[in-house]
């Protein structure tokens, strides 16, 4: 009886389960550490374009505010790119042409657009600040055919839930308890890093993400089901998560330096 009971709690879960990277406070943080490493130009226009009391890290959870009233946005948050695939062409697995890395080039380009509306920007800001981080979730990236991990049934500190769901929230929370995380996230970069966090761009950024999906998230998941995740699991965890949440943010600030900031853009042309 009582593991029918938990069958039927699970299948609930899973049917319900919203894919939602981060959680609110990791996407805070990636527009944090993304606004230590703007230029003033670049700040200033972010501010301009957000209403007053608005800032980069209050609006950064908002395209997951919106997405139950905005269903089109949906296929914006992720691709599934199956973790066996080799480094690539990610066309194939972006349908229709509607996933997170187009979504990116896409508010990139508005963004930067000056012709366009300043409210037009606005919202392109709203949804690059949020997808960019999407884009470092590994399960947002990553998959074996479970809508990256959202039908994987785990129990984690006793609590029913699924893969996906403990990757958002209680993996990052735990993670950033951790003695001495933010200010390893929040450090100042050096150009070097900058630089090489920079390096190419969306469609190849996914890669990273997919590889850690296979050889973290997956690759240590007991084989039973529901999968009982202990603090080895978690442990694992941990480094991937900070480095994802840092290149999110240094990656952010180059896009935003690059959008908002012509003499930012110059420099790297």
């Amino acid at each position: 009886m009582f593991a029918r009971m938990m069958n039927l709690c699970l299948a609930a879960l899973l049917a319900a389960a919203p894919a939602w990277p981060w959680g609110p406070d990791g996407h805070r943080l990636v527009a944090e550490i993304a606004w230590k490493h703007m230029t003033e130009a670049a700040r200033a226009e972010v501010t301009k374009l957000l209403p007053e009391g608005e800032t980069l890290i209050s609006v950064s959870p908002w395209a997951d505010e919106v997405r139950p009233q905005r269903r089109e946005t949906a296929p914006w948050h992720y691709i599934n790119i199956p973790v066996e695939a080799p480094r690539g062409d990610w066309r194939p697995y972006c349908p229709n042409g509607e996933c997170i890395i187009t979504a990116v080039q896409r508010f990139a380009a508005k963004l930067e657009d000056r012709r366009l509306s300043a409210a037009e920007r606005e919202e392109a800001l709203r949804f690059l600040v949020h997808f960019v981080g999407d884009l470092h979730q590994p399960l947002h990236c990553g998959d074996r055919r479970d809508r990256g991990g959202n039908d994987v049934p785990v129990v984690f500190r006793g609590r029913p839930t699924n893969l996906h769901s403990i990757w958002d929230t209680p993996l990052f929370a735990e993670m950033l308890q951790r003695e001495g995380a933010r200010d390893r996230l929040l450090r100042q970069a050096e150009p070097e890093e900058l630089r090489l966090a920079a390096a190419g761009g969306p469609e190849q950024w996914v890669w990273d993400s997919q590889r850690a999906s296979g050889e973290v998230a997956y690759a240590a998941l007991p084989p039973e089901r529901p999968a009982l995740l202990d603090d080895e699991y978690a442990k694992r965890t941990y480094e991937v998560i900070e480095r994802q949440i840092r290149l999110a943010g240094l990656r952010l600030a180059s896009m935003l330096n690059r959008a908002l900031d012509p003499a930012a853009r110059e420099s790297r042309d």
